[in-house]
């Protein structure tokens, strides 16, 4: 057995861990806690599939059972993702319209059961005769149909949820890398196919795909036991953004300290109404390092640098909004007064702020 094989059995190992931790931890969100349990369980279990695969066992009796069982799988990660991510975003669970989701797995295994069925001494025969395909009826077309399906989930997480103003700094950088690592293996694993369908790429070399779900698993240990916040009944999200800030030397007294003289330095100077203001000029206002600046903002108020300067414009833009019938000025000049250097940054931080554009919250509120 080569050492690359023996490599990937490990972070198999650790996957199985990982997931059997998930799957009985009681603090935090349990029902997220299950759903990235048998995610990872299942990226354990397809890199198990492909390491007895590789070293042979796997056409050896008893382990000839788990051929071509990670196939079924293909079409549940994403239905997994897609889940996780509305959870995690909406706090809501199963609904009766997640069956569907069932459909494309179980006509999979459909497709497999004639080969499923055969016993142990009937698959290795089929494998020695050469017409192990004769009993799977899987249309050459099929990998195009579970790969744009993959992509699907993907793009119904995105979509769903990724403009959902509800998702703060901290949610945001873990359900960007968690979705991430899918659309990697989503990307490697359609490049695969499409090189070894076209005779760029020999079969052979399909363990660069499970390359991503080795540096998923790798991560997922790495922020476990780095920042064991994660394991220990806080949601990940609140583990976020795990090592960042472990050696910025802010205690958590000076850290409320310099949130509060933040506050103030926001209230008093109004330092986001330079067009040009950078996260370096609010560092050297209140005496921090720029990571420093950086903790308080994210940790305190969970926002990126840029979406907490741009909260304060918004607020001063909508009250010249509303002043506007006696100023008299044009909403580009409004969006330059309160710190925007162009009007499409503005729209676009109005939007996410608010219920829709300029025109529309003048409108409503004087409705109102």
């Amino acid at each position: 057995m080569s050492w690359v094989i023996i490599l990937f059995f490990c972070f198999t190992i650790i996957g199985v861990a990982l997931s059997i931790r998930f799957l009985f931890k009681e603090k935090g969100d349990l029902f997220a806690n299950v759903l990235l349990g048998v995610y990872t369980f299942l990226f354990a279990f397809e890199l198990l599939n492909n390491c007895l695969r590789w070293s042979g066992i796997i056409y050896k009796p008893g382990f000839i059972n788990l051929n071509f069982t990670h196939f079924p799988l293909w079409t549940v990660y994403g239905a997994l993702v897609y889940i996780y991510v509305r959870r995690v975003v909406d706090k809501t669970g199963f609904r009766w319209t997640d069956a569907l989701f069932l459909i494309p797995p179980a006509i999979t295994i459909a497709l497999l059961f004639p080969y499923y069925s055969l016993s142990d001494e009937g698959k290795i025969k089929a494998l020695e005769d050469g017409n192990t395909y004769d009993y799977i009826h899987f249309p050459d077309y099929g990998i195009w149909v579970v790969i744009s399906i993959m992509f699907f989930y993907a793009t119904l997480t995105y979509f769903g949820f990724w403009q959902n103003k509800g998702v703060g700094f901290r949610e945001n950088k873990w359900l960007r890398w968690f979705v991430g690592s899918y659309l990697g293996f989503v990307f490697m694993f359609a490049l695969y196919i499409f090189l070894v369908r076209f005779g760029i790429m020999d079969p052979s070399y399909d363990y660069f795909i499970d390359i991503v779900i080795v540096f998923f698993i790798g991560m997922l240990a790495f922020f476990g036991f780095i920042q064991p916040e994660v394991f220990e009944g806080k949601s990940i999200k609140e583990a976020i953004p795990f090592v960042k800030y472990r050696k910025t030397g802010l205690s958590d007294g000076l850290s409320l300290e310099m949130k509060k003289k933040l506050l103030r330095i926001m209230e008093v100077q109004q330092p986001y109404l330079d067009n040009d203001l950078r996260l370096d000029d609010l560092a050297l206002m209140i005496k921090l390092s720029r990571n420093q600046t950086s903790q308080i903002i994210n940790e305190h108020f969970n926002l990126s640098f840029f979406d907490f300067i741009n909260q304060y414009r918004i607020k001063d833009a909508k009250n010249l909004l509303l002043q506007n019938k006696e100023d008299n000025r044009t909403i580009g000049q409004i969006a330059y007064d309160v710190g925007f250097n162009n009007r499409a940054s503005f729209y676009k931080a109005f939007k996410k702020f608010s219920d829709g554009n300029p025109s529309d919250y003048v409108k409503h509120t004087q409705a109102s």
